[in-house]
């Protein structure tokens, strides 16, 4: 039995909407990878050799849970003045997520980084970057990190590295506390393990 008239239109005009419906979506896509790509690329940025963390002999290990992680870069990270609105840092389940906002075409954009934590030899935290996504669109890691690393103007002890698609947090310039210096000594997501070796500055 052959279906109504009607009906059938109703489904070709479904379908057809579908179609125009993904079409939309990957012009979206491809514009947004062109702009940028197109975005200035500068010249390849001379990254630093990073600095031991100087501290007197009064250090002691501090051992941190993921929420106990969250609050400190909350209050000594995320609310940099220089670095606010720029990054935020958030450490997940099984990797830490950056956050922010750009301006795209005139128009601010959130943006989002799913990156793998490791710790360096000099106790500072390297952020490589697994998969990027601008507004609800994934795209490519190094264009991404390398329109943010040219636009944003970030404090010195954030140093994005998009050829690496790493970021880079210098323990060594993030201003001091009350006097205190930190480093990370072991980070173990796995084990919600975060252990931190606190101490006065040579310099305080």
């Amino acid at each position: 039995m052959k279906a109504p008239k009607d009906q059938q239109s109703f489904q070709q005009g479904r379908q057809l909407g579908l179609l125009w419906g993904i079409g939309g979506t990957l012009i979206v896509m491809v514009f947004l990878a062109l702009i940028l790509i197109a975005l200035p690329q500068g010249k390849e940025k001379q990254f630093k050799t990073e600095q031991p963390i100087q501290m007197t002999d009064a250090t002691m290990d501090v051992q941190l849970t993921k929420r106990n992680l969250n609050a400190w870069m909350n209050k000594y990270l995320n609310d940099d003045p220089d670095l606010k609105g720029k990054f935020r840092f958030e450490m997940g389940t099984t990797s830490m997520m950056v956050y922010g906002t750009t301006k795209l075409l005139g128009q601010n954009v959130d943006y989002g980084m799913k990156m793998t934590p490791s710790v360096t030899k000099e106790g500072n935290l390297l952020l490589h970057a697994d998969s990027v996504a601008v507004g609800q669109l994934p795209l490519p890691v190094k264009y991404v990190m390398n329109g943010l690393g040219n636009t944003l103007d970030l404090p010195k002890w954030v140093t994005v590295n998009s050829k690496a698609q790493t970021i880079l947090i210098d323990f060594t310039e993030v201003p001091e506390v009350s006097g205190m210096r930190i480093k990370i000594k072991k980070l173990n997501m796995q084990q919600n393990q975060f252990i931190f070796q606190v101490g006065l500055s040579n310099h305080a």
